[in-house]
């Protein structure tokens, strides 16, 4: 990609040509990042391990960016006599996780806290939304006893960490976890999916964030049938056109699924950067790689 010469605004015009290789892997781009030579300046979407390795070089540093992304567990409801479908269990879940130790343990640190789907700062965020309190004890109380005890997570292979932090939480409350590494469920077999899906709207969450979860045609939504206090929600909040009225109405609609322990809310990963240290490089909360606010200059102090 040239520069354009002719851009319309000549304060912001710009200056870099940027060069795409997608035929190296991203362990040697990592390697090349890290080395002096110069030939890679830019690896995105870090793994928390590839960005120990990145920070442990001279010549490259990690840029993280607290992204409008979403982690969160998706409860089997696709039978009508799911268990799940039974608030107490999902509570129970929810209650039987310590989020703080497993954004510590299994992300390295580079998450925040979520209560429900909202992160802080973005439209519908409500800061008086708590997230469940990691209370063992109540977990157990709310799960009662028997078959509801067993729990089988499927996750990603980069969710290694954070599936064994929720692990040893869910045991000290009295569940048996039984970790499936694959990107997808197959058949029926399993009880929490761990999503991670981001939101790429500038102020709209409810098409791109609670459908996709929730909502009639969503391909996240684990349900045999709609919930009917979410669609009712999600059918005002697309009748109204007032903005103000509509981050309200998201509000509402984040406090609804928090209540209805809709899905285990976990964290926001941050979306992980390695950057070769001549680059000033800003990351934008879309998830997108944008480059506008990037700049190319002479080797900087590694950081």
């Amino acid at each position: 990609m040239e520069p354009n010469p002719t851009y319309w605004d000549a304060d912001r015009k710009p200056s870099v040509r940027v060069v795409f290789d997608n035929v190296i892997s991203k362990a040697e781009a990592i390697d090349f990042l890290a080395d002096s030579a110069g030939k890679v300046d830019l690896v995105t979407e870090l793994t928390v391990a590839e960005a120990a390795k990145v920070s442990a070089s001279k010549n490259a540093h990690v840029v993280r960016s607290d992204a409008k992304t979403v982690l969160a567990g998706v409860f089997n409801r696709t039978k009508k006599d799911s268990r799940w479908n039974d608030v107490r269990l999902r509570r129970a879940v929810n209650t039987a996780v310590d989020r703080k130790a497993i954004v510590k343990n299994g992300a390295a640190g580079y998450g925040t806290v979520l209560p429900a789907m909202i992160v802080p700062g973005a439209f519908g965020s409500d800061d008086g939304l708590e997230p469940y309190p990691f209370d063992p004890a109540a977990a157990k109380k709310l799960a009662g006893a028997g078959a509801a005890k067993a729990v089988t997570i499927v996750a990603g292979e980069g969710y290694k960490a954070v599936v064994e932090a929720m692990t040893a939480n869910l045991q000290e409350a009295g569940f048996t976890v039984r970790p499936v590494y694959a990107a997808t469920p197959e058949g029926d077999d399993w009880d929490i999916w761990l999503v991670e899906h981001f939101d790429w709207s500038p102020e709209w969450p409810a098409g791109v964030v609670y459908r996709e979860f929730f909502g009639e045609d969503g391909g996240f939504r684990k349900t045999a049938a709609v919930d009917p206090g979410f669609k009712q929600r999600y059918a005002k909040l697309l009748s109204t056109s007032d903005v103000k009225a509509q981050e309200t109405l998201v509000r509402d609609l984040d406090k609804y699924v928090h209540d209805q322990a809709d899905l285990l809310f976990l964290y926001a990963p941050s979306k992980l950067f390695g950057v070769s240290n001549r680059i000033k490089f800003v990351p934008y909360k879309t998830t997108m790689l944008e480059l506008a606010e990037t700049t190319v200059g002479q080797p900087v102090a590694s950081r």
